[in-house]
């Protein structure tokens, strides 16, 4: 297995004495350093941005135009970490003092010998990793504090002036643009920070170089990049944005410096970009979701609306319907009596409907009031049964009840738990062919038999409305049926309100869809739970507990 090797540390040689410029570059190229040579201080310029980045500048202190230790503070605002080391043939406290305030590591006394150079270079270069990797931590941290900021942010515009200010903390620069990448139903956007800053055309195929090239580019030509009051921008870095591999968006950072950010910052700058591309596409998608829930909110009043409505103006017709049915029904005979009573049959079942639909409602606008009160459960058993007996009858369908005794009195609402009762046993008989057999089960469980039971179960769409201290006992009504059972996979919907398993077309069964989510509301309502155990082609078992409190 090959390792990668680090190449040699670059120093850069800036001396007008050409004797003592290829003395130093033959002494540190044999001690294993890369070199570059400089005859003066514009010289040392150039090579500083056009083939930095160097670990180490060894610059004389006297050389004509800039003296060594003004070519040190450049060098240091081109790159923060480069290390600085100045020859100087006499030494003094102020030149040492000038030395410590231009940022230079070390100084050398001229003569000199090899074995000094090379020991004040290895360890200018120590100290120069030393700060490049405390430099690196800090920039990671504002990194880390950058990328918390923008992630806390879903609306797009606010994100959009975080990540600029965010970069610009990072790469001081004049101004900073963000170009949100568009559809053909959405153009491109741009948000300029700070104010008064402009874009101008035609820097978009500019700055989708950086989106080909897939990293930081800089930008720089004679035509100007963008504008900030009367002042031209004519030098940028543009940085891709990406999310998932597609692009999103680019930053760019605009300055008239040529050397806008340093090879580290360019490193922190695309790590921030990689975050603030995902946070824009998690906005993006926010927003989406965000107006597909006001329009599910706007669906779900109007359907409120709907329901009100319509069950309020069937009401009244409903009733003249059922109340003349019953007048012909009661004063005929043969055929026409029979008649008037399917007319009278389906009136009643239109009149369940229309109740559902107002319980729902009143549900939804928190208008159903509990009327809390001693109850046998086993009761209100026999209640439901002798009540839908008749339905069971016609499918010469048998019941089972198994009841305590001595009989299991709970506080309850009584109306609301005869309901949920007889729309577990009305589900049970339309759901159990011809001759069949219903048995219902009302029993006291401990909290630990609970919990094992709807663990069990592939739907238990109460247990997550619980919340604070669990009951140690429950009063548990069971209603099982050996009908056509529940696919598991659909074991999940069936609270839902308006979900049938089977298609509306192809399903044998009435009804619209909302006995079970009924169950579930006004169980729910009362502190309790509901949960169904179900296998296709062998039966369902339909249960709800109630807790049992002191009466």
């Amino acid at each position: 297995m090959t390792q990668d090797v680090a190449p040699p540390a670059r120093v850069l040689i800036a001396d007008d004495d050409p004797t003592m410029c290829g003395f130093c570059r033959l002494a540190l190229e044999a001690a294993g350093y890369a070199t570059v040579s400089a005859m003066d201080a514009d010289a040392a310029l150039t090579s500083l941005r056009e083939q930095g980045p160097f670990g180490l500048l060894l610059a004389d202190i006297q050389m004509p135009g800039l003296s060594g230790l003004e070519l040190a503070q450049i060098a240091r605002e081109v790159d923060p970490a480069i290390a600085v080391v100045i020859m100087t043939g006499h030494s003094s406290i102020d030149t040492l003092h000038a030395s410590v305030r231009r940022g230079v590591a070390d100084y050398l006394t001229k003569p000199f010998a090899i074995e000094e150079l090379t020991a004040v270079v290895e360890q200018a270069l120590h100290k120069r990793q030393l700060l490049q990797e405390s430099l690196r931590l800090r920039a990671l941290e504002q990194l880390l504090r950058s990328s918390e900021a923008i992630n806390a942010i879903l609306d797009r515009d606010q994100l959009a002036r975080e990540i600029i200010a965010r970069a610009r903390e990072h790469v001081a620069c004049q101004a900073g643009f963000l170009i949100i990448a568009g559809s053909t139903d959405a153009p491109t956007e741009v948000i300029c920070e700070p104010d008064g800053a402009a874009l101008l055309p035609g820097v978009r195929e500019a700055v989708g170089e950086s989106f080909r090239a897939g990293r930081p580019i800089a930008i720089a030509g004679k035509a100007p990049l963008g504008t900030l009051g009367d002042r031209d921008l004519r030098r940028g870095l543009a940085v891709p944005l990406r999310a998932r591999g597609e692009a999103v968006g680019a930053l760019l950072l605009c300055d008239e410096r040529p050397d806008l950010a340093s090879p580290g910052s360019q490193e922190i700058l695309a790590l921030l970009a990689h975050q603030a591309g995902n946070a824009l596409r998690n906005a993006h998608l926010y927003g989406e979701l965000d107006t597909a829930y006001r329009g599910l909110r706007e669906l779900d009043r109007l359907k409120s609306e709907f329901i009100a409505i319509a069950s309020h103006e069937l009401r009244s017709p409903l009733a003249i319907v059922m109340g003349y049915a019953k007048m012909v029904r009661d004063r005929s005979e043969g055929d026409q009596h029979e008649y008037s009573q399917r007319v009278l049959d389906g009136a009643e079942r239109i009149k369940g409907i229309v109740d559902d639909m107002m319980r729902l409602r009143d549900i939804d606008r928190k208008q159903s009031v509990l009327t809390v009160e001693p109850a046998a459960l086993d009761d209100l058993v026999r209640q439901a049964v002798e009540r839908l007996a008749p339905s069971a009858q016609q499918k010469q369908q048998t019941f089972d009840t198994d009841l305590p005794a001595p009989s299991l009195t709970i506080a309850l609402d009584r109306e609301k738990a005869l309901l949920v009762i007889g729309n577990l046993v009305a589900n049970a008989i339309k759901f159990t062919p011809v001759g069949g057999h219903i048995r219902i089960v009302v029993r006291r469980w401990p909290h630990f038999d609970l919990s094992v039971a709807i663990g069990r179960a592939a739907s238990n769409p109460t247990v997550r409305r619980l919340s604070g201290t669990m009951p140690a006992e429950w009063a548990v009504v069971r209603v099982t049926d050996d009908g056509i059972g529940i696919p598991r996979d659909q074991q999940q919907r069936i609270f839902e309100r308006f979900y049938q398993v089977a298609s509306s077309l192809t399903r044998e069964q009435g009804g619209v869809g909302l006995g079970l989510s009924i169950v579930c509301d006004l169980t729910a309502l009362q502190g309790g739970v509901v949960w169904v155990e179900s296998e296709e082609g062998r039966g369902s078992t339909f249960s709800f507990a109630l807790p049992i409190a002191a009466v």
